[in-house]
């Protein structure tokens, strides 16, 4: 229930309409000022391997405490990985509509930076929109392997550089 009670990565294959999913769960990795016993680094450092081994990462964030900055941190980890994340705030259930309101606007400054990530309330207690994590999770599976052709790279980078021209530097495009 606390970041930092689970010491080891437990894997749990499972099968969803027709498709195979490891799930990984994960220790909750708490800040760095409080991590003082060397098992728990050990499952900091197991945390981290498993997020680059992983395909997509869904970041659980718990609503009572809204997203602190390890959480940003491990998002900000996740993205340099190169790995597809799916936000998940868990425990929505527990709260009144005025704190859900506050927790949204929250979400919505913080992480503004990871707009293209599908964001959902659940209640793992209760199953509540767990449901809907599944397709999020294909959604981003596909959007990060998708294959893109020489080609429609091209146009895609003409495009941009259209858009927004490189800086003059001597009188001439960089």
């Amino acid at each position: 229930d606390m970041p930092g009670t689970t010491r080891d990565s437990v894997y749990i294959p499972m099968e969803r309409e027709g498709r195979e999913y490891v799930l990984i769960d994960t220790a909750g990795v708490r800040r760095r000022g409080r991590i003082d016993m060397a098992v728990e680094k050990y499952s900091v450092v197991k945390t981290l391997q498993a997020i680059e081994g992983a395909n997509v990462v869904i970041l659980v964030i718990d609503a009572r405490e809204t997203i602190s900055d390890q959480d940003l941190n491990l998002l900000g980890f996740v993205l340099n990985a190169g790995r597809s994340v799916v936000l998940a705030v868990n425990k929505w259930d527990g709260l009144d509509s005025e704190a859900k309101e506050w927790i949204k606007q929250e979400l919505d400054r913080r992480l503004g930076f990871v707009d293209f990530a599908r964001l959902h309330f659940i209640s793992a207690l209760h199953g509540t929109n767990v449901g809907h994590l599944f397709e999020s999770v294909q959604e981003a599976y596909a959007s990060a392997t998708q294959r893109v052709s020489t080609a429609q790279l091209t146009r895609i980078m003409e495009s941009a550089q259209e858009e927004h021209q490189p800086p003059l530097v001597r009188g001439r495009r960089v």
